[in-house]
């Protein structure tokens, strides 16, 4: 009988990792849920802008079909949560929309949150407790909001508020910046962490955990033990997506019998 893998993380696939059956309108994210189910996931992220064409549509399918896996959910939505230190204004349609989705997390692009009001922070954490569901904010691509003492100084400001962080690995390196490095500085802020492995190789690309340069196990390990592990990259088969996971539920396992011992 095979040995059964304790995970001690929840263990999530971004709908990323179906980009090429969404790109090509062969999948809808709601479709994505029982394949969630079947690899033994414990739920999915969907990506607010894989639900441009029938937004509200495809929402409510994906609000049913958590309920119907049993999947959690979390909604990564593209834009910033603060706008020169002002908490952007369709806020609470995203955090309606995460409703919808039975999310229960949202996590949006830092921003800027330097200039923020204490009056504008109080705001945001009666949205949060109103709605019960969490918030992050993910350090981006840009060069304005995803530099590493621009994030640290960031999670710094907004330690003591309930907002939390989603980690993610591969960004860092389109901030020209060591993603272990970033992980010993801000890793013990994350509340999510988005894995991914990438090359440096003719350009920036993602790659097959492994086939990159980033020592995403050690990286892992600088950020806390039970915080939930995205993946998110492309992967372009389901036999290949099995051997992802394989590898990420083999570290995670080691970790909970490292915790244990």
């Amino acid at each position: 009988m095979m040995k059964e893998v304790i995970m001690v993380n929840p263990l999530y696939l971004n709908t990323l990792v179906f980009k090429k059956q969404l790109d090509a309108g062969q999948k809808s994210q709601s479709d994505l849920f029982q394949t969630a189910q079947v690899v033994g996931v414990s739920g999915i992220e969907v990506r607010r802008e894989y639900f441009e064409n029938d937004l509200l549509e495809d929402m409510d399918r994906c609000g049913e079909q958590a309920e119907q896996t049993g999947s959690h959910v979390l909604y990564s939505v593209p834009e910033k949560l603060f706008e020169n230190g002002v908490i952007t204004s369709r806020l609470n349609d995203y955090f309606q929309e995460a409703e919808t989705l039975h999310a229960e997390n949202i996590k949006l692009n830092i921003g800027e949150p330097m200039n923020l009001s204490a009056d504008d922070l109080e705001r945001l954490k009666q949205m949060i407790k109103r709605y019960a569901i969490s918030l992050t904010i993910e350090n981006d691509q840009t060069a304005e909001n995803g530099k590493l003492d621009f994030v640290n100084a960031a999670l710094k400001k907004l330690s003591n508020s309930p907002i939390g962080y989603t980690f993610d690995l591969g960004n860092w390196l389109w901030q020209k910046t060591d993603p272990l490095e970033a992980a010993r500085q801000v890793g013990s802020y994350a509340t999510i962490f988005h894995l991914k492995d990438v090359s440096t190789k003719n350009g920036l690309k993602t790659e097959l955990l492994g086939n990159g340069t980033i020592d995403w196990v050690r990286a892992l390990n600088e950020c806390p033990s039970d915080i939930p592990v995205v993946v998110e990259y492309p992967i372009d088969s389901p036999d290949l997506l099995k051997v992802e996971l394989a590898k990420v539920k083999q570290v995670l396992s080691k970790q909970k019998e490292g915790a244990q011992s």
